[in-house]
């Protein structure tokens, strides 16, 4: 064991009889379980909202979840001789969720419908809210055709960016408006690397530090999307998510409205652009091109998509 490995784990209260390398950090073998150290970029302060949250679903009977396990001085950060900040959480064996398994998704949507209906059980005093973010986002797009069109010469990806932004911009016309919905809290980061599937088959929750109050169907969308877009946005795996979802938290006629505004909204487009934007421009990776052209040729399947979504669910 290195050095500074063993000062990190010296200050918890736990024998240690194994190490190994794990997704983004160590896992610890205990005589109480398994842990996972990890370094953390988080404030205190959040983490320990997370881990007010965390203990209170455990409560409602949600336990597969990774809470963090306090060091001997109580605190949930550990810091090693560099002042890198760490954390403890629980570990689950298991692997992560195949977003292109309908069996897999099925289960990562009903644990969503638990995970939200023991969330709606929460007060929400004191946390980050999160609101409508379209017009934000549609303004960021409006920004990066300009600073696009402003310049003399072009990279591939410009040139497509520009070419295409009328073909995105027909899905945002409209979307702009605030819908009305009852805050609750939000996993804020829901998608296949933060669901483990165990070996009995239940969905285990990690990566919890995004959540924030908003619409809970943010979290029933990101899941959606990402499905949608590694399977040619088939509706099969749309109506097995809302399946397995519905199963323990039912939709009305206005969360179907919302979701498919969601859904018709550009996401990825936005996502590349503000990558861009945020990016050196002297470099622009070829994978960023990439992405774009895949989008460009999902958009037929994507508007057949979402014609079979209003007649199913509208």
């Amino acid at each position: 064991m290195q050095e500074k490995q063993k000062e990190l784990f010296d200050q918890y209260d736990m024998e240690l009889l194994h190490v190994r390398r794990g997704r983004g950090g160590l896992v610890c073998e205990t005589t109480d379980g398994s842990y996972d150290l990890q370094v953390c970029r988080y404030s205190p302060k959040r983490l320990e909202q997370a881990f007010q949250i965390k203990e209170e679903l455990v409560g409602q009977g949600f336990d597969h979840i990774d809470q963090y396990v306090r060091n001997k001085e109580d605190e949930l950060l550990t810091y090693d001789r560099y002042q890198t900040a760490y954390i403890m959480k629980r570990h689950f064996d298991g692997r992560e969720c195949d977003i292109r398994s309908r069996q897999d998704i099925r289960k990562a949507s009903g644990c969503l419908g638990r995970l939200h209906h023991c969330l709606r059980n929460l007060p929400l005093d004191g946390y980050p809210e999160k609101r409508n973010q379209f017009p934000q986002k549609s303004r960021e797009l409006l920004r990066t055709r300009q600073y696009i069109a402003k310049k003399n010469e072009k990279k591939e990806f410009e040139k497509l960016f520009y070419r295409y932004f009328s073909l995105f911009w027909k899905e945002i016309e409209n979307r702009m408006e605030e819908i009305s919905f009852v805050p609750a809290l939000c996993h804020g980061s829901y998608h296949q690397h933060h669901l483990i599937i165990l070996p009995n088959g239940q969905a285990a929750v990690i990566q919890f530090e995004n959540f924030y109050v908003g619409n809970q169907l943010d979290d029933l969308f990101y899941l959606m999307r990402k499905a949608l877009e590694k399977n040619q946005y088939s509706l099969s795996y749309a109506e097995t998510i809302l399946d397995g979802y519905e199963e323990e938290h039912k939709l009305n006629q206005n969360d179907y409205r919302y979701l498919y505004r969601l859904l018709a909204y550009p996401e990825k487009y936005w996502k590349l652009a503000n990558q861009y934007m945020n990016h050196s421009k002297s470099f622009l990776s070829p994978k960023l091109t990439e992405k774009l052209m895949e989008e460009v040729s999902l958009q037929e399947k994507k508007k057949y998509f979402l014609r079979q979504f209003r007649l199913n669910y509208l």
